[in-house]
């Protein structure tokens, strides 16, 4: 189907009998907030609010998306998966490094989403391991769900963080020795240089690894 996504929430909430105000309240989020979708003030919306409609406009998120296939559910014979917190973005590890707690930083029409299977804050975003550093543990391709909301220093935790003067974000183990904070590679061949390096004023944890899924 051609058009935007406001076109589609209209044309299927409209097939639904529904109002602005009831798909409002079924989705949770404001009838200004539908509107501003169906009139294409706003042009796209946030993973959230974008599975949100979908469930209550009984049509798949693909579709209000990118308009592709049909928007029908094939509900025949699929036996229930587990419970899906959220679906969240797909980001480069340059974008993830400018994230913020409100996740603004990529939206969602401009990144694979996937179902993050944990409970995770509106932010949280995904990230594709690259390189060796985090083996054998986190694979190259892997993907790891991040918590932006989950900054607090912990011993042992997994994190994505960004060090100064550097255009990416890395990811590593943290670690907490005599107050002396490190970030870790878990790689035992890895540089022994670069396997643990210190931290203090010239470093910020973007969030913490709170999933992690290999590829089939």
């Amino acid at each position: 189907m051609s058009g935007d996504l406001g076109e589609r929430v209209l044309k299927r909430r409209t097939e639904l009998g529904l109002t602005q105000d009831q798909l409002a309240s079924q989705a949770g989020i404001s009838r200004m907030g539908v509107a501003k979708i169906e009139l294409s003030v706003t042009q796209s919306a946030r993973a959230d609010t974008l599975f949100s409609l979908a469930k209550a406009l009984k049509c798949k998120p693909e579709w209000l998306l990118y308009g592709k296939g049909s928007p029908e559910l094939d509900e025949r014979n699929i036996e229930p998966g587990p419970a899906i917190e959220q679906y969240v973005p797909e980001v480069n590890w340059v974008q993830a490094g400018n994230w913020t707690s409100a996740g603004d930083s990529v939206h969602p029409a401009d990144a694979p989403l996937h179902p993050c299977p944990v409970k995770c804050s509106s932010g949280t975003f995904a990230l594709r391991v690259k390189g060796q550093s985090m083996e054998p543990r986190f694979e190259e391709n892997d993907l790891i769900f991040v918590d932006p909301n989950q900054v607090d220093a912990e011993h042992g935790k997994f994190v994505v963080a960004m060090m100064e003067g550097s255009d990416e974000a890395t990811f590593k183990q943290l670690q907490i020795i005599e107050g002396q904070k490190m970030l870790k590679a878990l790689n035992p061949d890895y540089p022994p240089d670069m396997r643990y390096v210190k931290i203090n004023g010239n470093c910020r944890l973007v969030g913490t690894v709170i999933s992690h899924v290999k590829p089939v």
